[in-house]
This record gives structure tokens, C-alpha cells and sequence, in this order.
């Protein structure tokens, strides 16, 4: 039920740098503009985080911070963190001193570090939603200041000290992540709607590994089967993955895919890595999955959340460790061609949806501020 409020209703949000912090916080913000569209909702992020791609598409505001996550290895880089983490908290406190938001939402990553912390001195309400297994260093420095901590899994309770603080609610996806037009999406593409979709992606900055296994096979794919190929590559691999595909027809290629509902609906069977959110996000549609943990993902999360989907019949998993290009070639091509077997791991992956955790995130926080 929407309702009215005062215009200086005010919601700020930290959280960028990957879609997996983005998109959280996109949900929980349509959630709050759903409910009141009064509600003035401004994003804290960077210049080169993918915020600055997304967020021009939206209705909400955007505020740059200089602020930049510090190097853990040597690095010159390293000698800027504190100017401009200095830089960052005063035009936070700027900006907070004046506008005075009902709540700052921190959805990770290191732009939430400055916000939730300047907002926390102010007297301003935290709260914090985690996507990962495995916490962040600035989750788990941010939750003694918390008034909640939403986590996506029950395992993650282990790693905070106050657990009164934290609700088990999943990670929030976007309304509309699923419910784009097939037809127009296949038409989008200019795919035949007759043959199978693989769609292949590692994340907003993409995925070199993945990228140079899937270059390896593409022939074989491309000769024993009837398959199409949507991949986006991330900015760094495009040139180099467009040098080899230029010719393939079936191949449709994007350094960066924004309308990813499109991308969804197209899709027979998906390639990936196994950040929380992109697995939230496959689940909410129903969508089996080629599942390659990045390796060097903080405390091992992403396979934890690879094996979890695997265990439930929603995916494969598949280790990039010694990974062979024709053992990735052999069970896309067994996939494909075991109908009855996708299906079940679609429905098995619609099972582990939790579509309500916006709503559920955004009920909580209102009870909290007594907001009716």
C-alpha cells in the first residue's frame, strides 16, 4: 500500500564498485519508492565503479566519493587511500549534515566504509545487508555500528559477534529481473527463439579464465551443436574475444550487458561465476547454471555458494583448478542435449528463490524507524 510523506523523506544508499553491491541496493531502493514515491533516494559510489554505468538509467540521485579500496599488496596506490578516504568522509559529512536521511543502507564494498560511518557520528541510522557467505572486512567492521544486518545466508551468523542484530532474509533482487518479454528479448539479440541460448558472463568486470575457456571451446560448440552464444566479457577481454569471434554469427558479444532481464530470458543454460547476487538472481529465474567459483573469492565464499546451488540439483560446479577446456565442453554439450535434465535443475534453482527479500529488508527497517 503506497502512503504519503514529508518531501525531506530522505533514504541514502553505499554500496557500488560491482553489481553485487549494486543491485541489492537498487532492490531495497525500488522497494522504498514503491511504497513512497515522495521518498528521495541518493547512491553514494565512484567514477569507476559500475554505478556510475547503472545509476544515469535510473530516477536516483548519484554522489561521487574519491574514496579507493586498499591495495593488500604493495602498491604505490596505496599512498592516496588516506587522502582520499579524508577527502570522502568530508563531503559525506557534508552532504549528511544537511540532507539528514532518515537511514543510510550499506550494501558492502568499500564506499559504504566512509557513508555508514560519517552517518553513524550524525546520529543517523545504520543498517546493512551482507550478500556473501563469507562477510567483507567493512561488514564486519560496520556491524558494531549497525541497527540490523541483514545476511543472505544462516551460515554467515557465525562470523559477527552481535547476533541479536541480524536477520536471515536472502539477498534481495531486482522486481523486473525476470520478467522481460522472451520474444522481444530474442528479438533484441536477433537469436532464433527455435535453438538453445548459452549465455556466458563473470560478473560486471567479467572473468578472464572463463573468458579464455570458453575461447578454447568455441569451435567445438559452435560444430557439434545448434547452440547460440550470448557473452558478455567484461571491458578488459572484449577486443581480445571479439579478434576471435568476429566471424561467428551465432556468437553475440558485449563487453558489458546492462539490460540483463533480456539476457535472462533468452537464456537455456548459463555460464558463470558464483557471486551471491548473480545467484539470487538465477534462482529467482528458474535458470540452470555452468557454475566456476572465482578461486580467490574472500573465505572461499563463492564456492560454498557454487556447491550449495550443486547440492540442491540447481547447478554443476565446477572447480577452476586444473579445469580442463573439454571437460567444460562436455558438460555444456551434456546439458544441452538432456532436455529433461535442465528442466529439473531449473525448477530445483526456483526453489532456492527468496523473492520477498526486498520487502521483507525494507519491512524491517521501517518497523525499526516507526515508519507506517
Amino acid at each position: 500500500m503506497k502512503s504519503t510523506m514529508p518531501k525531506s523523506f530522505r533514504f541514502h544508499f553505499a554500496g557500488g564498485g560491482t553489481a553485487g553491491h549494486l543491485f541489492p541496493a537498487l532492490a531495497i531502493a525500488n522497494e522504498i519508492k514503491q511504497r513512497f514515491p515522495e521518498a528521495e533516494i541518493t547512491f553514494w559510489g565512484t567514477r569507476r565503479g559500475i554505478e556510475a554505468k547503472i545509476l544515469p538509467t535510473t530516477n536516483f540521485t548519484l554522489e561521487f566519493i574519491p574514496v579507493r579500496g586498499f591495495q593488500r599488496r604493495l602498491s604505490l596506490r596505496n599512498l592516496f587511500f588516506p587522502f582520499a578516504l579524508v577527502a570522502s568522509f568530508v563531503k559525506v559529512f557534508r552532504s549528511l549534515l544537511v540532507k539528514r536521511p532518515k537511514a543510510v543502507i550499506g550494501t558492502g564494498g568499500y564506499v559504504s566504509g566512509p557513508v555508514a560511518f560519517t552517518a553513524w557520528l550524525l546520529r543517523i541510522p545504520v543498517f546493512i545487508q551482507e550478500q556473501n557467505s563469507y562477510p567483507g572486512v567493512t561488514t564486519r567492521l560496520l556491524a558494531r555500528i549497525a541497527k540490523r544486518v541483514y545476511v543472505s545466508f544462516e551460515v554467515s551468523k557465525e562470523y559477527f559477534r552481535n547476533r541479536e542484530k541480524l536477520r536471515v532474509t536472502g539477498n534481495p533482487v531486482r522486481a523486473d529481473i525476470c520478467r522481460a518479454s522472451r520474444n522481444e528479448a530474442f528479438r533484441k539479440f536477433g537469436f532464433s527463439p527455435e535453438q538453445p541460448v548459452l549465455f556466458v558472463f563473470g560478473g560486471s568486470q567479467g572473468a578472464r579464465r572463463i573468458n579464455q575457456l570458453m575461447a578454447d571451446i568455441l569451435p567445438v560448440l559452435l560444430e557439434k551443436t545448434s547452440l547460440q552464444i550470448l557473452w558478455s566479457t567484461g571491458p578488459s577481454d572484449y577486443d581480445e574475444i571479439r579478434g576471435k569471434t568476429a566471424a561467428d554469427t551465432r556468437v553475440k558479444l558485449f563487453d558489458f550487458i546492462k539490460d540483463m532481464p533480456d539476457a535472462y530470458a533468452v537464456s537455456s543454460l548459463i555460464v558463470s561465476r558464483s557471486g551471491a547476487t548473480t545467484l539470487a538472481e538465477l534462482a529467482a529465474c528458474g535458470l540452470p547454471s555452468v557454475l566456476i567459483p572465482y578461486p580467490y573469492a574472500t573465505g572461499g565464499h563463492q564456492v560454498f555458494n557454487a556447491r550449495s546451488f550443486e547440492s540442491e540439483g540447481a547447478a554443476v560446479c565446477l572447480l577452476e583448478k586444473n579445469l580442463m577446456p573439454e571437460s567444460l565442453a562436455q558438460v555444456i554439450q551434456e546439458l544441452l542435449g538432456n532436455p529433461e535434465k535442465l528442466q529439473a535443475m531449473a525448477k530445483a534453482a526456483k526453489k532456492l528463490a527468496k523473492p520477498d527479500a526486498a520487502k521483507v529488508i525494507t519491512d524491517d527497517i521501517f518497523a525499526e524507524l516507526k515508519i507506517k
